[in-house]
């Protein structure tokens, strides 16, 4: 989604424009870059409108997903304490990061973080869950925010050991040419 698609998030042109704003802004977005894992995370921008697209699931209907553009944005990654989930293999963690992304870098990529878009860091695949926007972000008493907290969760095609490249099929999707043969 653009950022300017998100119209609650847009504040007055005229306080964006003071010098104190502009500055909270660039010493946010620096402080975002100095201090973000080189590489940047991966952020993938899912086409909605060429597919069939799950609204229950966030997931694609299609046998691919189609990406509209994917985006290296400097965030700032923070884990938290796994999320312990019952499953038929027993007691499993569910691996939960957050990404810390500056208000100028969205503005500078034109990219809005929105549910369901996946994020690719350090060989995991993460789908977000949320995209909001912390109170204690604003600058002083203004509308102005300085950043945004992603929620991320491992995607649900993933699982807990990483995956180096994210471009190549997974070996579930890989066509088998031996088995078609037979047939």
């Amino acid at each position: 989604m653009r950022f300017v698609d998100r119209k609650e998030y847009i504040y007055d042109s005229e306080l964006f424009r003071r010098s104190d704003t502009q500055t909270a802004l660039k010493i946010q977005a620096e402080y975002v870059k100095r201090h973000s894992a080189v590489p940047p995370p991966r952020f993938f921008e899912i086409n909605r409108k060429d597919q069939s697209y799950d609204d229950l699931w966030h997931q694609p209907v299609d046998a691919r997903m189609k990406f509209d553009r994917q985006l290296d944005i400097p965030a700032i990654n923070t884990f938290l304490k796994p999320d312990w989930r019952v499953t038929r293999l027993g007691l499993v963690p569910q691996r939960r990061d957050n990404f810390w992304l500056s208000n100028l870098h969205l503005q500078e990529y034109d990219y809005f973080p929105n549910r369901g878009d996946l994020v690719s860091w350090n060989g995991y695949r993460y789908i977000i869950l949320n995209a909001s926007i912390d109170p204690t972000a604003y600058w002083q008493q203004t509308n102005v925010w300085l950043g945004m907290m992603v929620e991320c969760v491992v995607a649900i095609q993933g699982d807990s050991r990483p995956v180096i490249n994210s471009g190549e099929a997974v070996p579930a999707e890989l066509y088998d040419t031996k088995a078609k043969a037979s047939l």
